[in-house]
């Protein structure tokens, strides 16, 4: 059985790494879950930095790369931008990062070659379709982002966890949609589902880039469902499409992202080297 690691322990364990005398000069860079990790080992060169996972999501990281920075600079952050690049404030935080899109997955998903090459292992689908494949499930998640989007906005306390194509497989009647969020929410700030439909709707009207708006959890759910409905992909589970998506991914696709020139003017403002 997987020993559950906490905060305080994972905290711990980087203080010694820091501290140890073969690790002088290392870079560290924590990132949010295992999934990070894995895609992140392969884009770093581990002969020259760590990277290393926190548990607790991207407020941990950020108050682990706060803790460590005033006494060992050469660490770092990265983590989901979310829907931060929406929002009119820009992020300043120290030695922290956002990924370009919403999430890891999201930046992965918006490379062409790679979209296809999910389609091409799971599908029969002809590559002349594969954009409009993405576009259409970006739409089809759309509603049940907006409504993530809202929750953070208003502080609404909607369990959002819950909120993904599957238990709402019927999103386009808006307001039925969200009655029907309200009804399983035990203590929502806001209840009067006229006001909710208001807030949702002038979201709505900002129409933000769908590759910001939307998570690659529920992308990757919404296509693992289509994928399911073939024959080809009839046994295929959640976890190997997100899979094939990491090992599609490469470096040279990283190197094309803001995040990765960021992290580079970083690194040579250290003189440290990364990559």
């Amino acid at each position: 059985m997987k020993q559950y690691i906490t905060y305080q322990d994972k905290l711990n364990e980087l203080r010694l790494d820091l501290s140890h005398p073969k690790n002088k000069n290392f870079s560290f860079v924590i990132v949010e879950g295992d999934s990070d990790i894995r895609l992140f080992r392969k884009l770093f060169n581990l002969n020259h930095c760590k990277v290393e996972t926190m548990p607790g999501g991207n407020y941990k990281v950020e108050e682990c790369v706060s803790t460590f920075i005033t006494t060992y600079p050469l660490v770092i952050g990265i983590r989901d931008a979310d829907f931060l690049h929406l929002e009119s404030q820009p992020y300043k935080k120290t030695n922290m990062f956002l990924t370009d899109y919403h999430d890891m997955e999201m930046m992965i998903l918006s490379e062409d070659d790679v979209f296809s090459a999910l389609l091409f292992e799971f599908t029969t689908l002809p590559q002349e379709l594969h954009q409009k494949k993405r576009e259409d499930i970006l739409l089809s998640i759309e509603h049940i982002s907006f409504v993530k989007w809202l929750n953070v906005k208003e502080n609404l306390a909607i369990p959002v966890a819950s909120v993904n194509s599957r238990n709402y497989p019927n999103t386009s009647d808006i307001e039925e949609f969200l009655t029907g969020i309200l009804e399983k929410s035990t203590a929502p700030k806001i209840t009067a589902i006229e006001l909710i439909l208001e807030k949702f709707n002038v979201l709505k009207a900002l129409k933000p880039h769908l590759m910001q708006l939307c998570n690659g959890h529920d992308f990757l759910m919404a296509l693992s469902d289509i994928v399911k409905q073939s024959q080809k992909g009839k046994n295929v589970s959640d976890e190997s499409i997100a899979s094939t998506c990491r090992v599609a991914y490469t470096r040279a696709h990283f190197q094309k992202t803001s995040l990765y020139e960021q992290i580079v003017s970083w690194s040579e403002s250290q003189g440290c080297t990364l990559f």
